[in-house]
């Protein structure tokens, strides 16, 4: 994909980075993880690239869109639940298996036959990144069909009401039925918790804060369980990534489920 133009920004919105400082960025955040999984403990490793991914992630909103969480921002500018849980689960497995792998490499040394690749996943370890990405998947699939319906005049006027905004610009931002900001830097935290229509983007929708709730717990207690594991890890061995119970997996489904389900229903 082509790098999009710079263009001048905004009234009083930040200024992107120049694409020198993309490429340096960029490169320092591949090298410089390389360098700690190798050099660092495979603890120190590990906090040391999640960290990097982290600030790459929010470089890359501050390039792309112009602000910091960007990456969370969609095409609506509106930030979505289901890309910080994707952003999430990606962080925190993908800079794991990078810190692991990194260690076992530098003692390819004094072990040929190691290999650097040998760091098993459980099915169900997969199956968390694919509830998440089915969740970030399916919510345009799902929202898509309200996009070309015309939302009912007093769904409008309630909700400039009761977002104290003008009618006539929540209509003319609006994609059919969901509601959408005018720009990019309109986008706040609470979008992550309120329903996707007009009708009802001013009230709180219990299936995010649901889902909210057990991405946060489920990454807590995933992360813990790296924690103790990788604080024992062995270079020389295989690895195994810690196994989420079924319970976990299962509650985590039922979760995107009931919000995926969620944004099949009419408010507007």
């Amino acid at each position: 994909m082509a790098t999009p133009p710079i263009q001048p920004a905004p009234s009083g919105s930040p200024t992107r980075f120049r694409k020198g400082e993309m490429v340096i960025v960029s490169l320092l955040c591949l090298i410089a993880p390389v360098g700690a999984g190798i050099y660092l403990s495979p603890l120190g490793g590990w906090f040391v690239i999640a960290l990097l991914m982290v600030l790459y992630f929010l470089f890359l909103g501050r390039w792309i869109s112009g602000r910091p969480l960007g990456v969370l921002v969609n095409e609506r500018n509106l930030m979505s639940l289901s890309r910080f849980q994707m952003v999430s689960w990606t962080v925190l497995l993908l800079s794991a298996f990078f810190a692991i792998v990194l260690k076992r490499l530098s003692v390819l040394s004094s072990n040929p036959a190691a290999s650097p690749l040998n760091v098993s996943m459980d099915p169900r370890l997969w199956a968390l990144m694919g509830i998440s990405a089915t969740s970030l998947v399916g919510t345009p699939l799902l929202l898509s069909a309200k996009a070309s319906q015309a939302p009912a005049p007093n769904a409008v006027a309630k909700a400039a009401q009761a977002l104290n905004e003008p009618a006539a610009d929540i209509q003319a931002n609006s994609q059919g039925t969901l509601y959408s900001n005018a720009h990019i830097s309109d986008a706040a935290v609470t979008d992550m918790f309120q329903g996707d229509e007009i009708g009802n983007t001013a009230y709180v929708d219990v299936s995010k804060v649901q889902m909210f709730y057990v991405t946060v717990v489920a990454i807590v207690a995933y992360s813990y369980a790296l924690y103790s594991v990788i604080s024992h890890i062995y270079p020389q061995e295989g690895f195994a990534m810690p196994v989420p119970s079924s319970a976990l997996v299962a509650l985590l489904g039922i979760s995107n489920a009931a919000y995926l389900t969620s944004k099949t229903t009419q408010h507007s």
